[in-house]
């Protein structure tokens, strides 16, 4: 009894051994192969106790959290991103360097949009009409104090002269902010959006382009205005993503290219060499794969549903579905994953991109395949 006892334990453990090995197979997503996109889920230190230099983590990292709408690279390889008051700092090798909350009324609880002007400098666009005036700042993020840029007063230029009405995106080049700024033009029109590079100094402003904001332009952007994003690349070109094109302008603002789109949340996001990702309009098919690389399985499972966008995009309701391209000089090319981002930028050799929302919100490091 005692040998066949021994043998049946011996059978069960055999038995569970050869189980694991089949669920961590099961549950293990594939590595990427050489022309596939890397997908990784990035995780995060969400609480600390103690301040400063000295605090430590409290409880382990997750990857899966709220959405986030406001990222921004840090000039050193890293990012941060921003949501209603709560701001995150990720370093280029994936430690939590900032974690915090603000209070509301605070400068920086009202973040539209930011860009890195230094490793230790951002340029934020903060306030929203409803409540405080938009504001162009500097933040320095070693002291999270605020420098605030001189704005334009209301009716300067007389009666119809609406002033820093509203800010969209902002980009930084060569020390001077890139700005999205909408101005009204009633009684005919709705808006017009300008394109505007502010000194950070002086706050002297040049237009550099503009254009028409049609009433009906991303209509699940209301009440707010149509969303247009902005990015810039070494060379000075600045790639502008409207709810009607893809546009890339010229340091001084001459357009080269304008692709046409429909786009209810449009995004941009350039790396130094001009390679731009673009968010607007439908999925289309492509060979080119997205692959999920490690992160947990809740954060896998809410990225699942933005892996195969063409085939998915009518059974599956996304907050945001707006479709993934590439350009590069090679032209425009469709991806067919990782659709509907809520903010992207690149840093440290790859994207980082932001999607979903309360419960399903997940950072992204997007790295393309090697030789792209």
């Amino acid at each position: 009894m005692h040998h066949r006892g021994g043998a049946r334990r011996r059978m069960l453990r055999g038995a569970a051994v050869i189980a694991a090995i089949m669920f961590v197979s099961g549950c293990t997503p594939p590595a990427p192969g050489p022309d596939d996109w890397a997908l990784e889920p990035i995780s995060f230190q969400t609480s600390f106790v103690g301040s400063g230099p000295q605090a430590t983590p409290a409880g382990p990292p997750t990857d899966l959290t709220y959405g986030m709408h406001v990222l921004s690279a840090d000039g050193a390889g890293g990012f941060w991103t921003a949501s209603s008051g709560s701001w995150l700092h990720v370093g280029a090798d994936g430690e939590t360097l900032a974690s915090f909350a603000t209070e509301t009324g605070d400068p920086l609880s009202l973040i539209g949009a930011m860009a890195p002007l230094s490793p230790t400098e951002l340029v934020v666009v903060q306030g929203d009409r409803a409540h405080v005036m938009p504001m162009l700042s500097v933040v320095d993020t070693t002291t999270m104090t605020v420098r605030d840029l001189p704005g334009d007063a209301v009716g300067d230029e007389g009666a119809l002269d609406f002033g820093d009405f509203e800010f969209g995106d902002v980009a930084v080049h060569e020390g001077d902010a890139i700005v999205v700024r909408y101005q009204p033009r009633p009684p005919e029109d709705y808006l017009d959006y300008e394109v505007l590079r502010v000194d950070l100094d002086s706050g002297a402003r040049t237009v550099l382009h503009s254009g028409p904001v049609e009433v009906d332009d991303a209509p699940s952007a209301r009440p707010g205005v149509p969303p247009i994003s902005i990015d810039v690349d070494d060379a000075g070109r600045m790639y502008l993503a409207t709810p009607t094109a893809r546009i890339v302008l010229a340091a001084d603002g001459t357009e080269l290219s304008r692709e046409p789109q429909v786009a209810n949340h449009p995004l941009v996001a350039v790396a130094p060499d001009g390679t731009a990702l673009w968010w607007g309009g439908e999925p289309e098919q492509s060979d080119v794969q997205g692959v999920v690389v490690g992160g947990s399985s809740e954060a896998r499972e809410a990225i699942e549903p933005r892996l195969h966008c063409a085939e998915t995009s009518g059974d599956v309701v996304l907050r945001r579905s707006d479709a993934l391209r590439l350009s590069d000089s090679g032209g425009q090319h469709p991806l067919p994953f990782l659709c509907g981002a809520n903010a992207a930028a690149w840093t440290g050799g790859s994207w980082v991109v932001a999607t979903g929302g309360e419960g399903d919100g997940v950072v992204i490091r997007l790295t393309p395949p090697a030789g792209t």
